[in-house]
């Protein structure tokens, strides 16, 4: 494996564990494709926290626009951006989902608080459930036709569930709502997501092995917490993967 590779790979290890850990279950051929994707949606995601105005970040969502558009003069040797473009070519992957995740983080920039349940949906469909129904086309590109309803459900759930651990929880609460009745939004898409997925064929588990770690984030924000053990998280990956149950 070269030295960018393994970049590209770390990356995305670092950016998202419970994703990393579930591509491990993916054919090998396919898994460089999926850590590019984790690593392009990770530095997305990291964004708000390197810039201290949101023009900035502004700048910088704008750069990764401006490089899909026009990969080859926009990459710059950047290596993630170098390793999408490739897996953009090989896979035969569409600009549009790419370009909502971009803008999906737009959001993140700003102290304001999300309007209503339908922008929140939207929030999470545009960034987690892009990037699950990406890797699906990654997976099985055929079978991926059938699963944007189960990926649409499963990135709002986890997404939900995730951030309501972390210091965007707040804000992330639309007015007039409470963190209960988010919650039980995130149990609702959950259980929704799992009907969904449950007919899906097994080239495509790899995408929503994640999901398994949902009740986990759940449960904890629910408690209070504001973490998961990321042993619990694996061993909820490995299990879901071997049962082929989520």
């Amino acid at each position: 494996m070269s030295d960018e590779a393994l970049a590209i790979r770390e990356l995305a290890r670092s950016g998202d564990k419970d994703l990393f850990l579930a591509a491990l279950f993916a054919p090998e051929d396919r898994q460089p494709h999926l850590f590019a994707l984790q690593a392009f949606a990770a530095e997305l995601q990291r964004i708000p926290s390197l810039v201290s105005e949101a023009q900035i970040g502004e700048i910088r969502l704008q750069w990764w626009a401006d490089t899909l558009e026009q990969p080859e003069s926009g990459q710059g040797g950047h290596p993630v951006a170098m390793a999408l473009a490739e897996t953009i070519r090989a896979c035969g992957l569409p600009l549009q989902p790419l370009q909502q995740m971009i803008e999906g983080r737009r959001f993140d920039l700003y102290a304001d608080r999300m309007p209503d349940l339908t922008s929140l949906e939207a929030h999470f469909g545009e960034t987690l459930s892009a990037l699950i129904q990406l890797q699906c086309l990654v997976l099985d590109a055929k079978a991926a036709t059938s699963a944007a309803t189960a990926a649409g459900l499963a990135g709002v759930a986890l997404g939900i569930a995730r951030t309501m651990l972390t210091r965007q929880r707040e804000k992330l609460v639309p007015q007039g709502m409470t963190e209960a009745e988010v919650l039980a939004l995130a149990r609702k898409r959950l259980a929704e997501a799992r009907d969904a997925a449950a007919t899906l064929p097994q080239s495509l588990w790899p995408a929503f092995l994640p999901l398994a770690t949902t009740e986990l984030y759940l449960a904890a924000a629910e408690a209070g917490r504001q973490q998961v053990p990321q042993w619990r998280r694996q061993w909820r990956i490995w299990r879901a993967a071997k049962s082929g149950k989520i």
